[in-house]
């Protein structure tokens, strides 16, 4: 028997209108978070706390059993263009089996579904130990950064994440950092470059020969991807001067255990081997210090390094989960998400499950679909009964 009956579902499909109306950018995410409260209290929820960064955490307690943090975040990166969209991006439109918004699928959709899934269990009597739904924010600007607040102050034995799984378990998901390298050369007038020394030259130099570098491989999370995503030379914009500076910015996908020197070294490797042949070549690679200020004007620092993570499948949680909700397949993330601080920085025991798929984020017309949505919310009901 489905315990998200059609009642419920007509509930769940107003919530989740409800939170993509509201635009809730990075940073600006007030309106979606008060809208979050009122819904929390109309559930039951108890114990609705508003944090420093401005997360929203809510509590649900039954009999003995785990604490379970379930985490959504309520961010979303803008709609872009909105004449690539069919219907309005913050309209929360159902045409068919689906609902159409910016944050459907990225990830309010999710919110609203462990919110209601997990009071009816709670309603029902089948909820065991402590549920803790924590709304979080900042996520798109910096995975884990203020979401980590949360979790410092429970410390649940076990968290959730709510990204789009497609309704599979997820126990894996590669990190992510930034990079940002600086090539160094000396100004002069572009009609007389042999006066000057050209960082732009030199950028492109590297930049081809990091293409050359292979990356380390994962047998389940795939590659470790290093990306070069923008290239800025000083002075800009430039007319008739040698570039003195060169900044190129790199996404560096991570596996699980590397840590900062693993990924730098062999860049500085390649800087190394060129400086040797190149006369005047001279660069530099770090990671990018990041820092977001919260809605609440609080702001955090954090460097741009959000490890990877990975659950075993036969671990007691995994089982656990898998046995909650019937034999669920196993999967993995390709996305970055706040996990990498639960588990990759706290060391929390860490899942993924949530309603959608990965490659309906960030798109024009981004869409849930319905029994995706109403499955999410069938299936932190089960999950609401968990014990090891």
């Amino acid at each position: 028997m489905n315990p998200i009956n059609e009642a419920r579902q007509n509930h769940l499909l107003e919530v989740c209108q409800s939170l993509v109306r509201i635009p809730s950018y990075a940073g600006d995410e007030a309106d979606v978070i008060r809208a979050t409260q009122t819904c929390m209290t109309e559930l039951g929820y108890q114990n609705i706390r508003i944090d420093d960064c401005g997360n929203i955490i809510g509590e649900l307690h039954g009999g003995d059993g785990p604490t379970v943090m379930y985490d959504a975040h309520v961010d979303t990166v803008p709609e872009g263009d909105r004449k690539a969209w069919t219907y309005d991006p913050f309209g929360g439109v159902v045409s068919g089996d689906r609902i159409y918004g910016r944050g459907t699928s990225d990830m309010k959709g999710a919110l609203a579904a462990a919110l209601v899934g997990l009071a009816a269990a709670h309603e029902d009597g089948a909820l065991r130990g402590t549920a803790l739904v924590a709304a979080t924010v900042g996520e798109e600007h910096i995975e884990g950064l203020a979401m980590g607040r949360a979790v410092e102050h429970y410390r649940p034995d076990l968290v959730i994440i709510c990204e789009a799984t497609g309704l599979k378990l997820n126990i894996a998901q590669r990190g992510r950092a930034e990079i940002r390298i600086t090539t160094q050369g000396k100004s002069a007038h572009a009609s007389s470059p042999q006066l000057g020394i050209n960082a732009l030259r030199h950028m492109a130099r590297l930049i081809n020969a990091l293409d050359a570098l292979e990356p380390p491989r994962d047998e389940l999370l795939g590659s470790g991807i290093l990306e070069p995503t923008s290239v800025i030379s000083a002075p800009y914009p430039n007319v008739s001067v040698i570039p003195w500076r060169c900044d190129t910015r790199y996404d560096r996908r991570l596996l699980v255990g590397e840590t900062v020197e693993d990924v730098l070294r062999p860049i500085r490797a390649v800087i190394d081997d060129l400086s040797s042949r190149i006369p005047d070549f001279a660069a530099h690679v770090e990671i990018v210090p990041g820092t977001f200020t919260c809605y609440t004007g609080l702001t955090l620092e954090q460097d741009t390094f959000a490890p990877a993570w990975r659950m075993e499948p036969d671990s007691p949680w995994v089982r656990a989960a898998q046995s909650a909700l019937v034999d669920v397949e196993l999967g993995h993330y390709s996305f970055c998400t706040n996990g990498s601080y639960s588990l990759g920085r706290a060391g929390i025991p860490t899942l993924g499950y949530g309603p959608g798929h990965e490659e309906q984020a960030h798109i024009a017309d981004e869409y849930l679909e319905l029994d995706q949505l109403y499955g999410a919310a069938a299936g932190y009901y089960r999950l609401a009964g968990l014990t090891l």
